[in-house]
């Protein structure tokens, strides 16, 4: 008797492949469900990103109207508020944190040569004071050395000529391209003004913590006269070894109770001599043509944020505002 052979089933191996393909499935579905959930959220943080950068405008909008309707420091109580200290705004879906400083009051760095390109030794003499100043006021900080000043000169002149400060007995040497093309990765200095206080982050003797100290109290805008209105007790110190901190402050505070019309009602103040005031009158004004305002407005939409960094030009007479700097973050 002759027996037959029985087919092999193949019920097993077809169920090992549908199962094998409903797996393959859903790990497609989940790649495109996590695909499609990532795509989404990003196009949120997109959105969430762009009203913060709306709040953002409309902060600095806020700064322009504010600055356009004030005259002088103390001539509107809104504005003196916003000059002082950053205000928050709510607006609607979203905040605004806005800051606003007048750069008139602070030391220019790129008023440090003359008219014919020499070291201008009583500008230089006032900025290595404000060093030492500010060395003064953060005594547990690493000094900030006296060469930064000849290498913002070297960093602004079209030379490549180091700097040597004679006059100053340490710490009196610049830097040019052969200092500058050894770093990681090299550069060359500008070799013109500086057109952000941030520049300065890439010379010799300026890191963060110096930068950080030192900002405050310089400027790359205007004409290159501080506005004794506006200025700080370190600026008004600087400007003549004969000014001591009590000095410093009574005219600080004049200013703030009330500015000075002119320079020469400085003659009024008490301890005020004829060298002091012609130390200041070198270098200082009481009201410039054209102001100049450093902006920050930092936008928030719920996971969003932006920042917006402006610097605005007013015309005194005019009350025209400029937008001379613009930069998102």
């Amino acid at each position: 008797m002759i027996s037959k052979r029985k087919k092999p089933r193949r019920n097993g191996f077809v169920l090992i492949v549908v199962l094998c393909m409903v797996i393959m499935l859903a790990i497609v579905l989940l790649g495109f469900n996590t695909v499609s959930r990532m795509n989404l959220r990003s196009a949120d943080d997109f959105k969430k990103s762009g009203q913060a950068l709306n709040c953002a405008k409309a902060g600095l909008n806020v700064a322009i109207a504010a600055v356009r309707a004030t005259t002088g420091p103390n001539a509107d109580a809104q504005y003196l508020s916003l000059l002082s200290h950053a205000q928050t705004l709510d607006l609607g879906d979203g905040t605004c944190s806005i800051t606003v400083v007048e750069e008139s009051g602070k030391m220019n760095v790129n008023f440090l040569k003359d008219k014919q390109g020499r070291p201008d030794t009583a500008r230089i003499d006032r900025l290595l004071r404000l060093i030492d100043l500010v060395n003064r006021a953060y005594p547990n900080s690493p000094k900030i050395t006296y060469d930064i000043v000849p290498s913002i000169i070297d960093w602004t002149d079209n030379d490549d000529e180091v700097t040597d400060l004679g006059f100053v007995k340490r710490n009196n040497l610049g830097a040019e391209s052969a200092y500058y093309t050894r770093m990681n990765p090299p550069y060359e200095p500008a070799n013109r003004p500086f057109e952000t206080i941030e520049e300065l982050a890439a010379l010799k003797g300026f890191t963060g913590d110096v930068l950080e100290r030192l900002a405050p109290y310089l400027t790359v805008y205007g004409s290159g006269r501080v506005n004794i209105n506006y200025a700080s007790e370190i600026v008004i110190e600087s400007l003549s070894e004969k000014i001591d901190p009590v000095m410093a402050r009574l005219i600080a505070e004049r200013c703030r109770l009330r500015p000075f019309a002119g320079i020469a009602e400085l003659g009024d103040m008490m301890g005020m001599t004829d060298d002091i005031y012609e130390d200041i009158g070198r270098i200082a004004s009481a009201g410039v043509l054209d102001e100049y305002y450093y902006v920050t407005s930092c936008g928030n939409a719920d996971r969003g944020a932006r920042t917006i960094i402006a610097v605005l030009r007013k015309n005194v007479n005019t009350k025209k505002v400029e937008i001379i700097l613009y930069k998102e973050c």
